[in-house]
């Protein structure tokens, strides 16, 4: 019978996120992991395997969270512009909540291991697009509904937010204030020509 672990999964696993968050993977070791986490180095191998395999337990657990907090919104059925402008902000205060900037680990991890780790290539293609969807789903809503006028297909604007999304996280990693990610995200506004109603919050 196995015995019981004798410290906190889930915690030790947020622990190790967090160090691959504002180090990136190759610059994480396994001696850094073990303090961090505050596990043996024979517990850390029992539990998660070897580092590849944490590092992809804790990019999931980073996928799930982000999604659950920022994509969620807009899955919902009566999500429509109010919830575009509502993520965009969330978004940004995701962004600005540590006092080093460190972006997205999703985004990070895509760009440092991607190009030759087809598993990571694999996981960042399904998370981009689960927010064009969320995207889309809003998007389509909003013009139903008669909230916005653009007429460009929702499939394009969704990629067109999403791709936004990702230029904000660039640029708060790069320095940008809340003033700047503020602007920039009201500029991609007007891509979706919000209809002027004075009951908008976002008009």
């Amino acid at each position: 019978m196995a015995r019981p672990k004798s410290f906190d999964t889930e915690d030790a696993l947020l622990r190790a996120m967090d160090l691959f968050w504002r180090q990136g993977f190759h610059n994480t070791g396994m001696t850094q992991l073990v303090q961090v986490m505050g596990v043996s180095r024979q517990s850390l191998y029992d539990t998660y395997g070897d580092k590849t395999r944490l590092f992809m337990a804790a990019l999931e657990r980073y996928c799930a969270t982000l999604e659950a907090q920022l994509l969620a919104p807009l899955k919902a059925p009566d999500a429509g512009l109010v919830a575009l402008h509502q993520a965009g902000l969330a978004l940004i205060d995701f962004l600005l909540a540590f006092p080093e900037r460190r972006a997205c680990l999703m985004v990070n991890s895509a760009m440092e291991l991607a190009p030759h780790d087809a598993a990571v290539a694999s996981r960042a293609a399904g998370h981009m697009a689960a927010m064009t969807e969320a995207f889309r789903g809003a998007i389509a809503t909003a013009q139903a509904r008669g909230e916005i006028a653009s007429m460009e297909p929702a499939d394009s604007l969704a990629r067109y937010m999403t791709s936004t999304a990702n230029g904000l996280i660039v640029a708060a990693k790069s320095g940008a204030d809340r003033a700047a990610l503020a602007d920039i995200l009201r500029l991609a506004a007007l891509v979706l020509q919000p209809r002027i109603n004075p009951d908008n919050p976002v008009s």
